[in-house]
């Protein structure tokens, strides 16, 4: 966020993309901040561990500006926005949002247009387990199959080494690494 500040950004938007953060870690990420600053906070969820609406509501309890939501994606997609309206306006939020309205399009706008339904199972599980961006998991699948290899275990070890979008690259070179060392046991 310093970074941002430095070159004069008036907003600071906090994005868990690979779903992995759990509230305490949001509330430790947003209080460290501090609550006066120079800047608005902003929080975007995935929801790959079930924590998305936990984590937007810790981050606003720990002083976020904006709560980046988007209507209809449930389960291992983002914190849906009808859920967070309906929970933030439970406690007692000023959210603007219409709570009806969003529970309506989400369910009749946006879940019969889904390609496949946003839910939890255990690729999106596990990406959020093992802290590494969406985009690794295809590719994940086929170096799996290339070095007979369990595909959770090279998630694990991609965000055991920290890798993060951009990196997809290095997943031959893992899946390689463990196939290495699993022929070497």
């Amino acid at each position: 966020a310093q970074i941002f500040v430095d070159a004069a950004a008036e907003y600071v938007n906090i994005a868990d993309s690979a779903g992995y953060m759990t509230p305490m870690m949001c509330g430790q990420g947003f209080l460290s901040g501090g609550r006066s600053r120079p800047f608005l906070w902003g929080f975007h969820a995935h929801n790959n561990l079930g924590l998305a609406v936990a984590n937007a509501l810790t981050a606003a309890e720990c002083g976020a500006d904006y709560i980046d939501v988007p209507a209809g994606l449930r389960g291992a997609g983002n914190a849906q926005a009808e859920v967070v309206a309906g929970v933030f306006q439970r406690l007692g939020y000023s959210t603007g949002l219409d709570f009806y309205s969003y529970m309506d399009l989400a369910e009749n706008v946006v879940e019969p247009i889904m390609q496949r339904p946003q839910i939890i199972k255990s690729a999106p599980l596990m990406l959020g387990y093992a802290g590494v961006y969406s985009s690794f998991l295809l590719h994940t699948y086929r170096a799996a199959e290339k070095f007979h290899l369990n595909p959770r275990d090279i998630l694990v070890e991609l965000g055991r080494r920290g890798m993060v979008g951009g990196q997809e690259d290095m997943i031959i070179d893992v899946a390689h690494a463990l196939s290495l060392a699993k022929t070497e046991c």
